[in-house]
This record gives C-alpha cells, sequence and structure tokens, in this order.
C-alpha cells in the first residue's frame, strides 16, 4: 500500500514523441548525381543568359577578323585585344581588308608574330610590306596577298587563336616570326604575385571565360558601379619589381607553355593544308644594354664586397679609356658572379674593342640571356623553335633560323647584331626589315615552289623597296622620332647610360626635323611619294603616309585629297576618318567635316577626338 501510496504521488506521465527519422546517409554516387544536377542547372542558366545577350547584340566578338561591308570581306578587329588587357591601354591589330572567300589565282600568306612582325612603330613599312614588293616584283605573273596578322602586344597565348582563324580562310603559306614577349606582359610571371602561368589549363580557360558575353557584362557593370581609380602607366617601380633571374623556378613555366603554343599554332596551320615557315628571331645585342641585372641568388655577403670592388674598378678603367684594364676586372668579378648581365655586356664591348670577337658575341648573347626583364626571345625560345620544328619531319614545315642568319650576317661585317637593324631591342630599322624580307622571301619562294627561284642579286635593292612603299626621307626620320618618344619611357630608363644616348638621340631627331623647314629638303620625299602613288595608287597605306606628310607641313587641302582615298580604300580605319575631318575642318569644308566625326563614332563610340570635336562644334556627339 505504501508502495502503491508513493506511485500515486508521481506526476502523469507525458506521451513520448515518435521517435526521429534520420534518413540513411547520402552514397558517393547520389552526392556526384545531386552535385551534377547543381552544377547542370547552373549552366544551362549561364547559357541561356549568354546566349540572351548575344541575340540582344550586347557586347564586342572576341574573334581576331570580324564581317564588314556585305559581308564578303573580312577586316581586323580593333576590339580584339579586350578579352586580354585592360580597354585602356590594349593595342590594336593592324587594319586590312581580305576577302572571305579567297580569289582564284591568288597565293594567301599570313604572317603571325608581335610588334616586331607586325612592323612597330609602322607597319606600313615593315617586312610583310617589303616581301610582297619583292614577290610581285620578281612573279609578275603571279598574285600575292600578303596578309599581316601579327599584333603588338601579344604573344604565342593569343597567337594560336589568330592562326585558328587564318587557318579556315584557305592560306598558301604561314610565316611565323615569334617569340619577344613571352616572360614579360601576357600571361607572363610577376614576382610576388599569383598567377595562372603555371597552370596552362587553367590559363587557357581564364582567357575563354573573359571572352563571353557575360565577363563582358559583369566588366561593364563593374566599370559603372564601382569608381576604379585611373589605370597608372607602367613605371620603373612596377619594372623594377617584375624582374626575375634567367635560372629562377617562375621562368620554367614561361617556356613550358610556350612550347605547347607553338605546337598548337603548327598542328594549326599544317592541318590547314598551308605550308608553313617557322622562324628564330634576332634581337639587338650589341647596342642594347640589358634592361635589369640581378646577381646569383646565393652570392655570399663578402663575396658580393669582393665583385662590386672589381665592378667599380672595372667602370672607372672603362670610363678612362683603358679596356684591357677593365676586360681584367670584369674577368675578376665575373669568376664570383657570372649571372649579372650588365656585367656580360660591358665584357662584350671590352672584348669587340680589342678584336676579339668570339668571346665577344658569346658575351652579349649572354647579356640578352640573363636580362631580368626579358623582353627579347632568348637562346633558350629559340632552341625550342628549332627543336620543336625538328621534331615534326614534316615537308610543309621549314625552319628559317632567323638568329644564326643574322649572326651570321653580322658576322661578316665584324659585330653582332645591332643598331644597324633595330631601334632598340627587338624592332627593326628599315635596313633590318629589308634583310628580314630578303631572308623570308627565299623562304616563301621554296615553300610554294614558284618557278625560277631568283638570286638574291636580283632582288629590289633596300632602296628600290623604298621607293615602291614610298619610304621617304620624312618617313625615316619619322619612325626614328616614335623610337626614341619609346626609349624615354620605361622600362629603359636602368640601362647603362641610358641618359647620354637618349639626349643624344633627342638631339640627333631635333637637329635634322629643323633642317626639313627648309624647302628644298622635302622635295625629294615629294618626289619619292609621287612615283609611289603612280606604282601602287590603289595602296591606302602609302596614301595614308602622303597625307600625313601634307598635314605636318600644313598642306591641308592636299591632305584631304589623300585621307579621302584611305576612307575610300579602308573605310573602317578610324584614325583615317578622324584625321580626313581634322583637314576638312581647317579647309573650312565644316560640314563634311562632321559628317566625318559622326561617321568615326559610328565606328567607335567612345572616340575622344570625334566627341571633343563636335562639342567644339556646338554640337552633341551622335546629333547633325
Amino acid at each position: 500500500m505504501a508502495k502503491r501510496r508513493r506511485l500515486g504521488n508521481l506526476p502523469p506521465s507525458r506521451p513520448q514523441p515518435p521517435a526521429k527519422h534520420h534518413p540513411a546517409p547520402l552514397t558517393w554516387r547520389q552526392r556526384a548525381l545531386r552535385l551534377g544536377a547543381g552544377l547542370g542547372v547552373s549552366l544551362v542558366l549561364l547559357l541561356a543568359v549568354e546566349t540572351g545577350l548575344r541575340l540582344l547584340g550586347y557586347g564586342y566578338s572576341p574573334r581576331f577578323f570580324v564581317k564588314t561591308g556585305d559581308g564578303k570581306m573580312l577586316t581586323t578587329n580593333r576590339r580584339f585585344g579586350w578579352q586580354f588587357m585592360p580597354r585602356e591601354t590594349a593595342t590594336q591589330p593592324w587594319p586590312l581588308r581580305i576577302s572571305l572567300q579567297k580569289p582564284p589565282g591568288v597565293l594567301r600568306i599570313f604572317v603571325l608574330g608581335e610588334s616586331a612582325a607586325q612592323g612597330t612603330p609602322s607597319p606600313t613599312f615593315g617586312f610583310s610590306r617589303i616581301l610582297e614588293a619583292m614577290l610581285e616584283r620578281q612573279y609578275p605573273a603571279a598574285r600575292f596577298e600578303v596578309v599581316n596578322v601579327a599584333m603588338r602586344g601579344i604573344n604565342s597565348h593569343a597567337i594560336r587563336l589568330v592562326a585558328r582563324e587564318c587557318a579556315a580562310l584557305d592560306p598558301d603559306l604561314f610565316l611565323i616570326y615569334m617569340g619577344n614577349n613571352e616572360t614579360i606582359g601576357l600571361h607572363a610571371p610577376e614576382p610576388g604575385r599569383f598567377t595562372l602561368t603555371p597552370y596552362p589549363r587553367l590559363l587557357r580557360a581564364s582567357q575563354w571565360a573573359r571572352a563571353t558575353r557575360l565577363a563582358q557584362l559583369v566588366q561593364d557593370a563593374a566599370r559603372a558601379f564601382i569608381k576604379t581609380p585611373a589605370r597608372k602607366q607602367q613605371d620603373m617601380d612596377f619594372f623594377r619589381k617584375s624582374r626575375l633571374a634567367a635560372d629562377s623556378p617562375e621562368r620554367r613555366p614561361v617556356y613550358d607553355n610556350f612550347r605547347d603554343n607553338l605546337r598548337e599554332i603548327l598542328d594549326v596551320t599544317l592541318a590547314s593544308g598551308a605550308k608553313t615557315v617557322l622562324s628564330t628571331v634576332s634581337v639587338n645585342l650589341q647596342d642594347f644594354p640589358p634592361l635589369a641585372s640581378l646577381h646569383r641568388a646565393d652570392l655570399a655577403p663578402e663575396a658580393l664586397t669582393q665583385w662590386e670592388a672589381a665592378w667599380t674598378r672595372g667602370l672607372q678603367a672603362e670610363a678612362s679609356g683603358a679596356g684591357p684594364q677593365a676586360l681584367a676586372h670584369y674577368l675578376e668579378a665575373a669568376r664570383l658572379d657570372d649571372h649579372h648581365a650588365e656585367l656580360h655586356f660591358r665584357m662584350a664591348r671590352a672584348c669587340h674593342a680589342a678584336g676579339q670577337a668570339d668571346p665577344a658575341r658569346r658575351h652579349f648573347a649572354l647579356a640578352r640571356d640573363w636580362d631580368a626583364l626579358q623582353f627579347r626571345a632568348d637562346a633558350r625560345l629559340n632552341r625550342i623553335t628549332r627543336e620543336t620544328a625538328a621534331s615534326r619531319k614534316n615537308p610543309q614545315l621549314e625552319l628559317l633560323d632567323i638568329e644564326q642568319l643574322f649572326a651570321d650576317e653580322a658576322a661578316r661585317m665584324g659585330g653582332s647584331p645591332g643598331a644597324a637593324w633595330f631601334h632598340e631591342h627587338v624592332h627593326l630599322t628599315f635596313d633590318g626589315d629589308y634583310l628580314l624580307a630578303r631572308l623570308f622571301f627565299e623562304a616563301a619562294s621554296r615553300a610554294l615552289q614558284l618557278a625560277g627561284n631568283p638570286s638574291p642579286a636580283a632582288l629590289p635593292s633596300r632602296s628600290e623597296c623604298a621607293a615602291v612603299l614610298g619610304f621617304s626621307e620624312w618617313d625615316e626620320l619619322g619612325v626614328r622620332a616614335a623610337m626614341v618618344r619609346s626609349t624615354a619611357r620605361p622600362p629603359f630608363l636602368d640601362q647603362a647610360d641610358h641618359a647620354l644616348r637618349q639626349q643624344q638621340a633627342e638631339d640627333s631627331i631635333r637637329r635634322q626635323t629643323e633642317r626639313f623647314h627648309q624647302p628644298e629638303v622635302l622635295k625629294p620625299s615629294l618626289a619619292l611619294y609621287r612615283q609611289a602613288v603612280s606604282l601602287r595608287s590603289n595602296d591606302w597605306q602609302i596614301r595614308l603616309n602622303r597625307g600625313n606628310l601634307f598635314s605636318d607641313f600644313q598642306r591641308d587641302a592636299e591632305a584631304v585629297v589623300e585621307y579621302r582615298q584611305v576612307v575610300r580604300l579602308m573605310p573602317e580605319f578610324l584614325p583615317a576618318r578622324v584625321a580626313l575631318a581634322q583637314a576638312l575642318w581647317k579647309t573650312g569644308y565644316r560640314q563634311e567635316a562632321i559628317v566625318q566625326w559622326q561617321e568615326a563614332l559610328k565606328l567607335d563610340p567612345a572616340c575622344a577626338p570625334a566627341r571633343d570635336a563636335l562639342r567644339t562644334a556646338g554640337l552633341r556627339p551622335g546629333r547633325s
């Protein structure tokens, strides 16, 4: 009973909740299916957005060629570089026009490469133009179309995309001259920063993604809603932080990527059925000091002190004109550290002055290879080019060893490739382009099996090619002036003796410019242009340069005549329309000038000269 009482005092029992049901854990297959479904839905949504943007006409085409006019002609896409570079600093392909369907009987030759192949600073006088003049002169019964698709600022990562498009345009021959932009610039390693350089698949995926309309939308939104500071030009501090020793592990992926890209480019060009001439690259060795030098990573402090003492004694001896003593001190420094690029350059100059040709050539090459700002194709890149060509064993492919051929030509003149052929590090003078064109001419003649290959002596001379292209004394001065303006800026400022060489070059340009104020000095240039126009009346590049000459000397009415022809022949070339509008305005044809500025805005709504000119004329851009 007591027990029953105790139980009775207990609170009434509560109903127990039902036991929780724990679902069985997902198997790895189920997880994979759910993840795949989620990714699939996301991909479908992204594709739908991308398709919608394209149908609405949003964004720009990332292709190198775009259709123009009635769709039967192609021209270069001024926005092609936007997928690789910031819009404010992106470079552009040189304008051209080719038919989508190659005309019967035409031999179509594509030139692939970077700025040196394009012909910077004036593509109108580059080696491809000289080559075309040579081919037309030597084989008048044949019809040639030399299409220069080289572009300033790109490298093999972008060139492979250009090659794909060219391969679909019925090519007969590819000429490949590339390798200068691999280590610095696009897709290159940056010390202290994460880059995709060592991860080529991710790099290519990123490159593809940046070209999509969706990525363009995101970029445009960021530009519109996020106030970002104006992009600064790359200054010397930037380049000093970008220095990389030649033996740095960070450089290795550069060579791997170049080899892979070159293989893909050759796969594409050879699969098209076209012949391919692959070339090594020559650079300025003798007259271009390295841009940056670094010491051996394992150089002990006491060894560095000894090196600096020997280096200083060498500089002092060199400054006093004691070449042999300077060389002895430099050799002493090299025994402690032979990785310093400028040391090799100064040793090379001392050897050259002493008549020691072979040691001079060796040290000039080492100065290039140890340059810590590698804007020049080095020995390893050229070796990869040779090895890749040799591995193909394809009769459609020929290696043209320009590096060795330029070196042999320079050796006959007692030196190494230098200022006779190069403005600065890689960009060729007219003489350099003429030599390059002559060598490519011989290879192109073999590849295309053109009957009766002429001897080099039968080729048109340098002066004959200059006359055909309208390369006048005034143009030569203009090209040199453009390069001197370039070397006044980074990355050239840390070079040995830069200030002295720059001042001498600027003084020379100023003296020669003053000469042209005398009317008789200009007459030969005007006569040369009359002859060039009579030979090639529909050559828009000759017309453009002649118009520029007239404009430079305030002969605006004559400039209008030439610029009209340029716009007729190359209507998509924005600078020509702007130049024509300015010349029309000066000569009193203001309504026609306004029309040209409005046409310029149709080509590029952001064209600042056209917008500013229309505002000055009291019009809103886009209104008549």
